[in-house]
């Protein structure tokens, strides 16, 4: 898939920067030079593609499932690997390759485009709500949609001007509202798969996945209002409520009907499933979100899609990134260590 292939564009540009090769960033700009000669007049690039031949096997795309970590890393990488240089009014711009600049290129001509026209569904009594949506259903998965504007929003670049860093925001907020309609809808608290918007028919289970609760993280650490602590403390409380088992957490069978068994049985059940990326993701973001603002920050480094935390190119000082003793002395730092 796309998404697949994304998947390993971060990790290999910074597999380039700490061992000091070009090798695996210029794998990744021939991959993304490659697919974006298939995309769309919308930017929208096709899901799924023959890794024999290097074709796709559909003419479709999207944002949610098989093209999401694709469209996330057209803004995350480069977040990680530009520098930085002093605009005409001394703020700091982003200082990108002209591959990197397509990919900021192509992520705004997203946002700016499909993201708006066809993945947002505003709620018909109070259209300030807008449900992130694939194939015109709201979809858990792309609820990483609000945190990503919004990370997009606070990237200063040559085209990111005022206004549209202003209209991105809102939008990022308002998508987040729609997220957390959904989960406030639920008897449970905790939103469902994959759903029509009207009736809340679909798949309306609970898979513990961090999509919102990533997206909660990033619009605290960019405003530091404390009413997205108090939603990820809802959230939290949902899943110990409904989910926690004396074996560890399982997902939901419907959040509109919870299980009203001390067993967990009786209601829809529960999913007998514990993903690692509840552990790897949900869980983690929900602790940084209560964790010191410095923690683990924004300014400093750029999430994978897994949440592993890589430091930006731009915030390296005095040693080469790629220097042994850089590294060393990096993964000594208190930044690393969880504190119970």
């Amino acid at each position: 898939s796309l998404a697949g292939v994304g998947s390993f564009s971060l990790e290999f540009y910074f597999l380039s920067q700490v061992l000091g090769v070009n090798t695996y960033k210029q794998a990744v700009d021939g991959i993304f030079q490659h697919v974006i000669t298939y995309q769309h007049q919308d930017g929208i690039v096709p899901s799924y593609w023959n890794v024999m031949t290097g074709e796709p096997e559909n003419s479709q795309g999207g944002l949610g499932s098989g093209s999401d970590s694709f469209v996330e890393y057209l803004l995350k990488v480069p977040l990680l690997a530009c520098l930085e240089e002093k605009g005409a009014d001394n703020s700091s711009l982003l200082d990108c390759t002209p591959v990197l600049r397509d990919m900021l290129k192509l992520y705004d001509k997203i946002v700016q485009g499909p993201l708006r026209s066809n993945h947002v569904i505003r709620k018909g009594s109070d259209p300030s709500i807008a449900y992130p949506a694939d194939h015109y259903r709201y979809h858990q998965l792309v609820c990483f949609l609000p945190g990503l504007v919004a990370l997009g929003s606070s990237v200063n670049h040559h085209d990111n001007t005022i206004e549209r860093k202003a209209t991105d925001f809102a939008l990022a907020e308002e998508m987040a509202r729609g997220c957390q309609d959904m989960y406030e809808d639920a008897t449970t608290g905790l939103g469902p798969e994959e759903v029509n918007v009207d009736n809340k028919r679909g798949d309306r289970s609970y898979q513990l996945r961090p999509e919102y609760i990533e997206s909660v993280f990033i619009l605290y650490q960019l405003t530091g209002r404390e009413e997205y602590q108090d939603i990820g403390w809802q959230i939290f409380q949902s899943i110990e409520k409904f989910c926690k088992t004396k074996t560890g957490y399982t997902g939901l069978n419907d959040v509109y009907n919870p299980p009203n068994g001390n067993d967990g049985e009786g209601g829809g059940g529960r999913v007998d499933n514990m993903p690692s990326y509840f552990l790897a993701e949900t869980l983690k973001y929900l602790l940084l979100l209560f964790a010191p603002d410095d923690y683990v920050s924004l300014d400093e480094f750029v999430f994978t899609t897994e949440a592993h935390p890589l430091m930006r190119a731009s915030r390296v000082k005095g040693a080469a990134l790629a220097s042994p003793s850089y590294i060393q002395a990096e993964l000594a730092r208190d930044v690393y260590l969880v504190h119970a």
